[in-house]
């Protein structure tokens, strides 16, 4: 690329356009660099070398985002409204998930809060890579991780705090267990945060080329808004550029839990009869990047 342009400032009229673009599916549209707007090839003629594609986006993505809206609805009756529709899979599933939002002003309000917060963090993570091109760049980066994640922040720990180190006492509720743990010795672990207090983390160990989940928690109030996922993607992602192929994980993955995850994943999962096997790449590639994946 000739010249030296940063990415379009990040700000709400940007945001607002790429979104736009991403959804609408009546045109390949991509960014122009140089003034933040969109361009199509009806459009007439472009430089080529300010144009960068926009993050990638189908209605797999869109159907996803209900999924996961519906996951943290609290109101059972409307989750059971917005599974049927989800599980029809027919014809118009979009149009009718917002019929049955409608119903409620306050709840499509939720729902239009969710899709762009969870759109806007996608396109926070390609605004990030595309600056990773442009290192020199980074030390006026007008973004910073706590967009990234409104009330939560996560961490990486090379060493072990007090938090988990408590999650792995009481995780040794026998004396198998114990010794299996009490194994590794050179445990990290993801630690997810609210205002400074850890409300759940994924402890693992790297050995022989093979990564080891040894526990991971979320405490029992915040779950079911995504943090697992959250977590267990960063830590995939991670695990790829430390060129890990595969993940063990060293307990019973019998659970509906974790049948769920692999399955709406499509990830294979070896089970044994205490422990799972996967391969990194494979959940990798038909994963979409959460939000911090590839910031820390």
């Amino acid at each position: 690329m000739t010249g030296r342009f940063r990415l379009p400032v990040f700000n709400s009229e940007t945001l607002s356009q790429i979104m736009w673009g991403m959804e609408n599916q009546d045109a390949d549209y991509m960014l122009n660099i140089k003034d933040g707007s969109l361009y199509s090839p009806d459009m007439g003629e472009a430089e080529p070398e300010f144009l960068v594609e926009l993050p990638s986006w189908s209605s797999s993505d869109g159907y996803q985002l209900m999924v996961s809206f519906t996951n943290t609805c609290k109101d059972q009756n409307l989750k059971e409204k917005l599974s049927k529709v989800l599980s029809s899979k027919s014809h118009g599933v979009f149009r009718r998930f917002r019929d049955v939002l409608s119903e409620d002003q306050d709840v499509l309000k939720t729902w239009y809060d969710f899709k762009d917060s969870r759109m806007r963090s996608h396109i926070i993570s390609y605004y990030r890579e595309h600056f990773k091109k442009n290192k020199e760049e980074l030390l006026s980066d007008d973004l910073y991780e706590g967009e990234l994640l409104s009330e939560f922040e996560v961490k990486h720990l090379e060493k072990l705090d007090s938090y988990c180190e408590k999650l792995l006492e009481e995780a040794s509720d026998n004396p198998i267990r114990r010794k299996v743990l009490g194994a590794f010795t050179n445990k990290e672990a993801y630690e997810i945060l609210e205002n400074d207090e850890p409300k759940g983390a994924i402890i693992f160990e790297v050995s022989d080329g093979v990564a080891c989940i040894l526990i991971y928690n979320i405490e029992e109030k915040y779950r079911e808004q995504g943090l697992f996922n959250l977590l267990f993607d960063l830590f995939n992602r991670d695990m790829e550029r430390r060129h890990i192929e595969k993940v063990a994980m060293v307990f019973k993955t019998q659970s509906n839990f974790i049948k769920g995850i692999f399955a709406l994943h499509e990830t294979d999962l070896t089970e044994g009869e205490s422990y799972g096997v996967y391969c990194v790449h494979e959940w990798n590639k038909g994963t979409e990047s959460s939000e911090t994946a590839y910031v820390l």
